[in-house]
């Protein structure tokens, strides 16, 4: 954790794999404006890293920034919705399949599912996963699984988080070869569910432009676009 002079607090999250960058993750407290990026910038650099990442930021967190020289890296939809959710799937049970508790014994396949499923730049790794879990005070962590309990194999995970009357879809991935099963709208149904039972009124996720199926998927729930998106800011290496 660092905080500017101007009270702005920041949080350093991990590099990606072997990737030589830091990623700054701006958490309030102030006033954010290009000298506190600046500040945050130079304290990174001081860490041995040149190259640095934001977290997904709105358009307004963008401004300060791009005033310091960040570039665009990659762009996201944010989409919202009631969590409520819709056509009556109110219960976790698709026919025969339920969603079940992450456990930790589960978390290696996880990664193999969201390397899978995700491109190099948005795969998760073990500190990354982690981060996710912790990012809101609340959180719920569900899988699916086939086969029988000697022989189950997970094939598509979730992580909800809800943060006072506020939801949020983390994560959600499924195992490429078990897509179109309905096992996504499975782990939908169930953090949406969860989300309204414990009076969250709004629920955000993100996901790329190019994701098709996730966005079909989340449109059918009743999700829409949120004007200006999410965007991912990089600052290159210093020159030599």
């Amino acid at each position: 954790m660092f905080t500017a002079s101007t009270g702005v607090r920041f949080r350093f999250g991990p590099r990606r794999g072997d990737c030589p960058e830091a990623q700054v993750v701006p958490l309030g407290g102030g006033l954010l404006d290009p000298p506190s990026v600046a500040e945050v910038v130079d304290h990174v650099r001081a860490h041995g890293y040149d190259t640095i990442l934001t977290s997904a930021l709105t358009p307004d967190e963008q401004r300060p920034f791009l005033d310091a020289g960040f570039r665009t890296e990659e762009d996201l939809y944010l989409l919202l919705a009631d969590p409520r959710p819709v056509d009556g799937s109110t219960t976790r049970r698709h026919g025969t399949r339920t969603t079940h508790r992450m456990r930790r014994r589960d978390l290696s396949r996880v990664l193999d599912i969201d390397a899978a499923a995700f491109s190099s730049f948005w795969r998760l790794d073990r500190i990354a996963f982690d981060e996710a879990r912790t990012a809101t005070p609340s959180c719920r962590r569900r899988v699916v699984s086939v086969g029988g309990p000697t022989r189950r194999k997970v094939v598509g995970y979730a992580v909800t988080g809800r943060s006072g009357d506020q939801g949020y879809l983390q994560r959600l991935a499924v195992d490429p070869g078990h897509q179109g099963r309905g096992i996504g709208r499975m782990l939908l149904d169930d953090a949406l569910r969860w989300l309204a039972h414990h009076g969250a009124t709004t629920v955000l996720v993100n996901t790329q432009p190019d994701n098709d199926p996730a966005l079909d998927l989340y449109r059918s729930a009743g999700f829409t676009d949120r004007p200006g998106g999410l965007s991912v800011l990089r600052l290159e290496s210093r020159s030599s």
